[in-house]
């Protein structure tokens, strides 16, 4: 089930938190620096360990701890293997398939998603809200909430989906 909502992603409770990631770990600006900011050190230091240990590249999805956020883990969807290259919207699909694939393999209910890659990874949000509708939008055996500190995502957002309203 697909809902979405103007907010801060730090202050969502769900069981997985999905981060914009890099493939090599630091969480500098964007959705990673606040959730760095909200949840700790901790995390950044667990990102940078696992990025060394399985390399992810860009499509791929990595785990780690959530530290003091609520949420039982972070999905760091890597949009671009290192920090401030630009993504695409490919490699953003490619990351939401691994996200759900990952959700289902660690047995997580509920997911908080951001605008993927529409920050420094440049890809256009019209685009991401439509990769978003495409594949999020048939889901139902996993409660996916689209948070986004701007407005004007998730009106694309529900156009894509062709619905008007509040999620």
């Amino acid at each position: 089930m697909l809902k979405w909502l103007v907010g801060d992603l730090t202050k969502v409770e769900a069981d997985v938190l999905v981060n914009a990631a890099n493939g090599l770990g630091p969480m500098g600006g964007g959705v990673a620096g606040a959730l760095r900011r909200a949840g700790g050190e901790e995390i950044e230091k667990e990102a940078i360990a696992v990025c060394r240990r399985e390399d992810p590249q860009p499509g791929d999805v990595y785990v780690t701890g959530a530290g003091k956020l609520r949420a039982r883990y972070i999905f760091h969807a890597v949009t671009m293997k290192r920090p401030g290259e630009p993504s695409s919207p490919a490699v953003v699909e490619k990351c939401l398939h691994s996200l759900l694939a990952k959700a289902r393999e660690y047995g997580v209910k509920s997911l908080a998603v951001p605008a993927l890659a529409t920050g420094v990874g440049g890809v256009p949000r019209e685009a991401v809200a439509d990769a978003f509708a495409r594949v999020l939008g048939p889901v139902t055996d996993l409660e996916i909430t689209v948070v986004d500190v701007n407005r004007e995502f998730i009106d694309l957002l529900e156009k894509a989906l062709g619905c008007g309203g509040q999620g």
